[in-house]
């Protein structure tokens, strides 16, 4: 107990002349510096995404990186100097350029935006280029020690608007010898439709990815009378992709390729789609999807061959 007490009294003494030296010494936890940084170098992953929508091949945005003054507005301007890091993946000419390299900071105020011009005509969405940039120096002004570089990760994707239900009309059909390979094939002169449609929803996962009601197009019904098989597809810039997980109740596996085919005036539509499909049991085929296709009232199949006949005649690619 005696010994308690003489520990409380040492830190209550200890205590006051803790407290009598930071008085003297005027301590302050007060910031009072003078500094700049980039905002979002605070941000996990050390910055952000500008993230663009192709529209075309020419196409340009402009992406802001912001630049703080970490004090009180200044009666004076500041000018901020920044220069690209050379571990930057992005290349100057091919995924972006800067229209300067400094920006000033107006007096009166605390942030600034750094431009950075994105070339997003010249970027698919395949590619990840990173912009790396770095605060060098500021007129009146310290750079932060920890916050003056960030990294901005340019993305851009394409817009698509896929979902709709086709008519299906054959380039050719083979049908499989259970090893890969053809036991039989059928090629037609003039695309040919079995009265065959295909539903696409769009789906969770990314931009331009589609449930498909059937990844065969009808060919199962056709040569086998058996059920739809379900799969995904994914639309990149009109490129079109099956999704590697795609099986069907036989636990084949599918490879899907395609693209979408501009058409220039026509009232109905103002796409194609041109598929290739094949499994690992051998069975595949090549065919164009007509888009507005009316389900049959009765739930029968229909033969809508003069809509792809005219559809043929105003393609543009």
């Amino acid at each position: 107990m005696k010994t308690t007490k003489i520990y409380a009294l040492l830190l209550l003494f200890f205590g006051g002349i803790l407290s009598s030296c930071m008085e003297e010494s005027d301590f302050s936890a007060t910031w009072d510096g003078l500094e700049v940084e980039f905002d979002a170098s605070t941000l996990p992953q050390n910055g952000f995404i500008a993230s663009f929508v192709r529209l075309n091949e020419t196409q340009r945005d402009m992406a802001q990186a912001q630049i703080n003054l970490v004090a009180a507005p200044q009666n004076q301007a500041i000018t901020v100097n920044v220069e690209v890091v050379n571990t930057s993946t992005a290349v100057r000419g091919v995924h972006y350029e800067l229209p300067s390299t400094s920006v000033t900071i107006p007096a009166g105020q605390n942030i600034a935006q750094f431009p950075i011009e994105v070339l997003t005509g010249n970027i698919t969405p395949s590619e990840t280029p990173n912009l790396v940039l770095r605060i060098t120096d500021a007129t009146g002004a310290a750079v932060s020690a920890n916050y003056a570089q960030v990294t901005v990760r340019i993305r851009v994707v394409c817009p698509s608007a896929l979902a709709d239900r086709y008519d299906v009309f054959w380039n050719s059909i083979r049908v499989g010898n259970r090893q890969g390979g053809i036991s039989q094939s059928f090629t037609y002169d003039t695309p040919t439709g079995f009265g065959s449609q295909v539903v696409w929803t769009a789906a969770t996962g990314g931009a331009g990815r589609y449930l498909l009601d059937d990844i065969t197009l009808g060919h199962f019904d056709i040569v086998y009378g058996d059920p739809k098989q379900a799969g995904f597809v994914t639309d990149v810039c009109d490129v079109i992709t099956g999704d590697p997980s795609n099986r069907d109740q036989f636990q084949d596996t599918y490879t899907i390729n395609g693209r979408v085919i501009d058409v220039a005036n026509n009232p109905d539509f103002d796409y194609l789609i041109e598929i290739t499909w094949v499994n690992t049991w051998g069975d595949g085929g090549s065919a164009i999807l007509v888009p507005g296709a009316v389900p049959p009232a009765d739930g029968s199949s229909t033969r809508t061959e003069d809509r792809l006949d005219r559809s043929l005649l105003l393609k543009k690619g």
